[in-house]
């Protein structure tokens, strides 16, 4: 007969092993990405450990539960139920270790859980994994090794043991235990992301953090809480999202284009960098538009920026608006507003129909049409992995442009800059390829823009209309002057018209919610639209910006940036000054922290307000 010691041994030597494959999952997500965070120090492991084991009492429920009613036979099936959860563990904490570096923070569930997002994952996963072969080796590797370990730690049978003692010795001491570790500990609330800055800065809160944890604590659609920092009077005061113009004496009833480069950071660009030479028609056209040098997206991923361009709402929550419970809320948008002046109104992606919930929420934001994959004619233009390639795509949209009714609203976002970074054969040589992947696929869509353009300016409708050119998010950092959080977010904003718009650039902060009004304002049309942007056009409103990562929002306001936790703001810095851009200034500019500590709290409170009771459009009395 076994003795219960035996049993303890074996069932904790068991977790001992995940807590290894985490640690190890762990150190080699930093070992991968050591260019984007500082140093790994013993409190970043440490405190890694408590969120592991959390994760652990959580993801292994069947093999412990199983492990009490473990009987003669029934061995491997207690070994399947270990490398079950074990397997998903070292999987998920894999993908982080490459897909980290698109989105800088840890998966969450609505990588799974956005509509078209599954198909999207299951159509692109051969080309990640032959990109990305390495990945696969280390998850074969962590599996080999659990299983090894578990086949050495097998000790102690439960069946050979009265079941009194196995319940009084092991079965309820080890479920007090698990019951506290799976929330994180003794304190009042359960662990939570925000945690892991406890033992490590912003910067290296996602080493301390794991994969499994991040997706099981974004699996429910958590509720925006309302926020009492300010009485309704004084909040009004300070920040007020609802936005009226008045109508010019002759409203331009210009077309209007707006184009979404997928992935284009500002530092690709060589008109703001020199030493790029990946983008020479935009470069080109910026010398004839107006454009802004910081402008910075409301997130890092394509689903983050749809409802922030088209509608002014930035996703400051730990799911994507669109993927959140509130998707359904009543909204305004460019559509609505347009359509209200008569615009016929059309959105144009070329990858699957569905993809990321684009198609629903352009149906929630107003469009008339939404135009994907299914409606394009020409099946043989497919880059085989993603969608319909940019050059043949744009061509298509430009002539749709041509059919559709004066004045027209067409929103264009392209995808052959996002990985794999796919281009047509035929121009293989053709584009500099760069010091990383992107670089290629950035200067092919360039040069489609550039053909865009160059059959637009043929088109009677050209001279009467307004082109917006933006980016989803960021990519990969090339260059250093982009490290850091500013980096980020930098990408770039164009308003391009020749008749209407006067070369200008400037330095005003500007952000991707701000499209909306600036082209209500620009148009001089009589609205009232709520958005969390200002027109660009309007000197009387100081402009900002505003973005959420890994529960840390950013907040952006003359020369400075500053980080808040959702109770209090703990970090200041001076992104203009190279010399001061890395030290914190919060205690030692005062008057700018509180005064930027008091906008934040007044958006962040409106934000929550408008999106719990739906009030983001204004109704009658």
């Amino acid at each position: 007969m076994r003795s219960i010691k035996q049993v303890y041994f074996s069932f904790y030597a068991k977790i001992g092993i995940a807590l290894l494959i985490f640690s190890l999952s762990r150190l080699l997500f930093y070992l991968f990405n050591t260019e984007i965070f500082d140093t790994l120090s013993l409190w970043n492991v440490l405190g890694g450990i408590r969120f592991d084991l959390m994760t652990i009492s959580i993801l292994y429920v069947p093999f412990w539960l199983c492990y009490f009613f473990f009987y003669k036979g029934k061995a491997k099936i207690l070994k399947v139920l270990f490398h079950f959860s074990t397997t998903i563990a070292i999987v998920l904490n894999a993908i982080d270790i490459e897909y980290y570096k698109f989105t800088l923070k840890r998966t969450t569930a609505d990588l799974f859980t956005t509509e078209g997002m599954a198909g999207d994952v299951l159509n692109l996963l051969p080309q990640f994994i032959l990109d990305f072969w390495y990945i696969g080796l280390i998850i074969a590797f962590l599996i080999y090794l659990s299983n090894f370990l578990y086949n050495k730690s097998t000790k102690g049978q439960i069946e050979t043991i009265p079941i009194v003692k196995v319940i009084l010795v092991f079965a309820l001491p080890t479920f007090v235990l698990a019951g506290i570790t799976s929330r994180g500990g003794l304190q009042l609330r359960p662990l939570g992301v925000l945690a892991a800055s406890q033992y490590a800065s912003g910067k290296n809160a996602p080493i301390v953090l794991n994969t499994p944890f991040t997706i099981i604590k974004s699996s429910y659609k958590e509720d925006l809480k309302p926020l009492n920092f300010f009485e309704e009077d004084e909040l009004e005061m300070v920040y007020n999202p609802i936005q009226s113009f008045k109508q010019d004496s002759i409203p331009k009833k210009l077309n209007v284009v707006l184009i979404i480069a997928e992935s284009f950071s500002e530092e690709y660009i060589g008109y703001y960098n020199p030493e790029s030479n990946f983008t020479p028609f935009l470069d080109s056209l910026i010398g004839e538009s107006l454009s802004f040098t910081n402008m910075f997206a409301n997130g890092k991923k394509s689903i983050e920026a749809l409802p922030a361009i088209l509608a002014g709402i930035p996703s400051l929550m730990n799911t994507s608006y669109i993927s959140s419970k509130y998707s359904s809320n009543q909204i305004s948008s460019l559509a609505t507003s347009l359509k209200k002046q008569g615009y016929q109104t059309a959105f144009y992606h070329g990858g699957t129909n569905g993809t990321m919930g684009f198609n629903s929420f352009t149906q929630m934001a107003g469009f008339d049409n939404y135009v994907g994959l299914n409606e394009y004619p020409n099946k043989e233009d497919y880059d085989g992995n993603w969608g319909i390639f940019d050059e043949p795509f744009l061509q298509f949209c430009l002539r749709d442009f041509n059919q559709m009714k004066k004045p027209f609203f067409g929103s264009i976002f392209t995808l052959s800059s996002h990985h794999p970074y796919t281009i047509p054969e035929k121009y293989e040589g053709k584009f500099p390829k760069g010091k990383i992947p992107i670089l290629q696929a950035v200067a092919y869509t360039d040069y489609a823009l550039k053909q865009f353009f160059k059959e637009a300016e043929k088109q009677d409708w050209f001279e009467e209309t307004i082109f917006v050119i933006t980016a989803d998010h960021t990519s990969t950092n090339l260059l250093e002057e982009y490290e850091g959080v500013p980096g980020t977010f930098e990408i770039p904003l164009i308003f391009y018209s020749p008749k209407y718009i006067k070369p200008k650039f400037s330095s005003r902060v500007t952000q991707q919610c701000d499209i909306y009004p600036s082209i209500i304002d620009f148009l001089g049309f009589e609205e009232s639209i709520t958005s969390f942007g200002a027109s660009v056009f309007d000197s009387s409103k100081e402009g900002f910006s505003i973005n959420y990562l890994s529960e840390s929002y950013q907040f952006f306001s003359g020369d400075y940036y500053l980080q808040f936790n959702g109770e209090k703001s703990y970090a200041l810095y001076n992104y203009q000054k190279k010399r001061d851009s890395r030290f914190n200034r919060i205690k030692n500019k005062p008057e700018i922290s509180d005064s930027m500590d008091t906008k934040l709290k007044a958006i962040l409170q409106q934000y929550n307000l408008r999106i719990i009771e739906n009030k983001m459009i204004e109704r009658d009395e």
